[in-house]
C-alpha cells in the first residue's frame, strides 16, 4: 500500500480513521468510497457521508520513484495553502473551489478533506466552443483574484514557519522580479551562445524587443496558482472549478501565463512522457488552444496593454523551458525523476527542437 504513515493498517481504516478524527459519520463497508484515482503525490477517494460526499486524500509514500520523509512543515504548508487559497479563490469567484477543506498531518494519519465539486467533462468530450468558454472563465477569475490583496506575506512558494503560513522570500516585489528579469536576459544569451541551429538573429531581436517591456514597477503581489492542469480542473456543463492547487504569492500576469503556456505548449509536447502519458493530451490539442485562448480573452479583456503584458511573460515562460531542456540535453545521464517529468534524451531533444522553431516564430 502506497500510503504515508507508519502504521500497518489499509485504506478503508485510514479513511475511516479521518472521518472520525473530524467527527464525521464512519464507513460501514468498503463499498461505501471509491477510489477516483492518483495524481504524482496522492490517492484520492470518494466518500459517501451522510451530509455530502467528500473527497479524501493520502499522501504517497513513494513518489517519482522516490521514497517521501515525513515532514511535517512542508505537509502543512502545502495543505494550510490550499485551505487559504481555496478561501481567497472563492471571494474572487464563488464556488469555484470546494467551499469545505480540512486536513491533519501526524505520522500515523495524514490526509485532506475536502468537498466533492462533482465530475469533469473530459476534454475530448468537449466542443471548441465550450473549451473556449471554460478558458474565458478561468481568466476572468484570474483577472479577479488580482484585485483582492494577498492574505499570505512574502514572496514565492509556502512554508510554515511557526504555526503560520508565509512565503519564502521576504523581498521587494520589484526588486525580485528585476533579478528574475536577469536571469531571464541571461539564458536567452546561453541560448544564442550555444552550437543550437537556430535563427539566433532573429529571437534575439524578439528577446530584445519584449524583455525590456517586462512589466515591473506596476505589479503588486498577488495570492494565485501554478497549477491549472486539466487534471485540477473540473468541467461541468455550467463552469469549472478548481481543485489541488499549488499557491504561491508572485505577479498574477507571471502566473496568468504560465496557464496559457502551459496549454498551447507544455501539455501538447509532453504528451509522450511518464507524468503526462495517460491523458493523451496532444489528441485535444485543439481544445487546450481554444482553453487557451479563451484564457487571454477573459484575462485581458480588450486592453492592449494587459496583452503586450502577458505576451512578454507568455515568452518568457517558453525561453526558460527552452533552456532548462537545453540543461538537461546535456546531461550524461538523467535520474529518475527527470524521466519521469521530462522523458528520454531523444524526448527532450526533439521538443527542444520544437520550443526553438516556436521562439524563431513568436508572434511580437
Amino acid at each position: 500500500m502506497n500510503i504515508l504513515t507508519n502504521q500497518p493498517t489499509t485504506e478503508f481504516e485510514l479513511i475511516n480513521n479521518a472521518l472520525s478524527l473530524l467527527g464525521l459519520p464512519t464507513l460501514k463497508n468498503e463499498s461505501e468510497f471509491q477510489r477516483l484515482g492518483e495524481g504524482a503525490w496522492h490517492h484520492a477517494y470518494l466518500v459517501k457521508i451522510e451530509s455530502e460526499p467528500v473527497v479524501i486524500r493520502l499522501p504517497k509514500k513513494v513518489a517519482y520513484d522516490k521514497e517521501v520523509q515525513f515532514d511535517a512543515h512542508a505537509l502543512h504548508a502545502e495543505y494550510a495553502g490550499t485551505q487559504s487559497y481555496y478561501k481567497h479563490a472563492n471571494q474572487a469567484k464563488k464556488g469555484i473551489c470546494p467551499q469545505f477543506f480540512n486536513y491533519h498531518v501526524s505520522e500515523e494519519l495524514t490526509f485532506t478533506i475536502e468537498s466533492y465539486v462533482g465530475s469533469s467533462l473530459e476534454l475530448g468530450l468537449q466542443t471548441n466552443v465550450a473549451s473556449y468558454r471554460y478558458g474565458v472563465e478561468l481568466g476572468e477569475f484570474f483577472l479577479a483574484k488580482e484585485q483582492i490583496p494577498s492574505p499570505v506575506e512574502g514572496l514565492g512558494y509556502l512554508t510554515w514557519n511557526c504555526g503560520k503560513l508565509i512565503g519564502q522570500f521576504d523581498s521587494d516585489l520589484q526588486s525580485f522580479i528585476a533579478q528574475e528579469t536577469e536571469e531571464y536576459e541571461q539564458e536567452l544569451e546561453e541560448l544564442l551562445a550555444s552550437e543550437l541551429q537556430f535563427d539566433k538573429k532573429r529571437v534575439m531581436q524578439i528577446g530584445k524587443e519584449l524583455i525590456p517591456h517586462r512589466a515591473i514597477t506596476g505589479e503588486k503581489p498577488v495570492f494565485t496558482n501554478q497549477d491549472t492542469s486539466p487534471e485540477n480542473l473540473i468541467f461541468r456543463e455550467d463552469g469549472v472549478n478548481l481543485i489541488d492547487p499549488y499557491p504561491l504569492i508572485y505577479t498574477g500576469v507571471s502566473l496568468a501565463a504560465n496557464h496559457v503556456h502551459n496549454y498551447k505548449v507544455l501539455f501538447p509536447t509532453f504528451y509522450n512522457v511518464p507524468r503526462y502519458k495517460k491523458h493523451e493530451f496532444h489528441l485535444f490539442e485543439e481544445n487546450l488552444l481554444a482553453i487557451a485562448n479563451g484564457f487571454i480573452g477573459g484575462y485581458t479583456q480588450g486592453s492592449i496593454d494587459n496583452k503586450q503584458s502577458l505576451s512578454v511573460e507568455v515568452f518568457l515562460k517558453l525561453l526558460t523551458m527552452t533552456h532548462g531542456h537545453y540543461q538537461l540535453f546535456q546531461k550524461d545521464i538523467l535520474d529518475g525523476e527527470e524521466l519521469i517529468r521530462y522523458g528520454t534524451k531523444a524526448q527532450i531533444k526533439e521538443r527542444l527542437t520544437v520550443f526553438l522553431k516556436m521562439l524563431e516564430n513568436y508572434a511580437i
